[in-house]
């Protein structure tokens, strides 16, 4: 991928230089790591404080949304719509305003792996994504209390049957998918504007076609806070390693994306 398709997207561009006269305009300034990353940590924490907060009133009991959706899938289907909206308006203004808002840590590491974001960004983000995890489940249990705690903070568990290895290769798969898309999006500049609804698609897809499978996250930052909190922590290895290598295959697999 080239350096000018989507990393200038993910971060703000580097300053300009010095104007040579002062007349000339004043240079932009270049947003600091730090502060995107306090960006990227309230983007997640906002996330999984409304993922609980769905969770709670879809499938808590004696809930109104209770009775209107009362089977799993239904729920599902809720779920994936309010996901994949928010991924979709959080990473378009974002991109635009140079604010990243990648919401998971196998996208900032698998970017870095396309060699469109900056190594020295990929532990700052990381560390906030997963902060903002527990941090918006935790909210989330302050706010709602043991209504919270009755649907698991809203923690992914496989269907009956799946080990960790099954959920660890459909996770994996579903990352994969995932980061090939932005690969063909971000390589052809006119494409790029679809990148937010394309990538908000395959979020919903993956929670409503993934979830009674393997849970339908490929996201750690999905399951890390809920897990913790709830303690089902029995395939969370699998959960939080899953999407980064799938990352790692599509980083593999990207140059056949490549228009020649």
């Amino acid at each position: 991928m080239t350096s000018t398709s989507l990393e200038t997207q993910m971060l703000p561009p580097p300053a300009a230089p010095a104007p040579a006269s002062a007349s000339a305009p004043a240079p932009a300034r270049r947003t600091p790591l730090a502060l995107v990353a306090v960006y990227e940590f309230a983007l997640t924490t906002g996330l999984l404080f409304v993922v609980v907060t769905a969770a709670r009133w879809m499938a808590g009991p004696g809930t109104p949304l209770a009775e209107l959706l009362p089977t799993f899938t239904s729920q599902l289907v809720v779920m994936g719509l309010l996901v994949g909206a928010i991924v979709t308006a959080v990473l378009g203004p974002s991109m635009r305003h140079g604010t990243a808002g990648h919401l998971n840590p196998a996208v900032s590491i698998g970017l870095w792996m396309l060699r469109v974001f900056p190594g020295k960004a990929v532990p700052p983000f990381v560390v906030a994504q997963l902060a903002g995890s527990v941090a918006g489940a935790a909210l989330a249990g302050l706010v709602w209390g043991d209504a919270a705690g009755k649907v698991g903070y809203a923690a992914m568990a496989p269907a009956p049957g799946w080990g960790s290895g099954a959920v660890f290769a459909v996770e994996a798969a579903a990352m994969a998918v995932i980061m090939l898309i932005v690969a063909f999006l971000g390589t052809r500049p006119p494409l790029l504007r679809f990148l937010p609804p394309v990538i908000g698609v395959c979020v919903a897809a993956v929670i409503v076609f993934l979830g009674p499978l393997s849970g339908g996250g490929a996201n750690p930052a999905r399951q890390l806070g809920p897990a913790v909190l709830a303690g089902a922590t029995g395939h969370l290895w699998a959960y939080l390693l899953a999407p980064v290598a799938g990352a790692a295959v599509a980083a593999a697999l990207a140059p056949l994306t490549r228009r020649r």
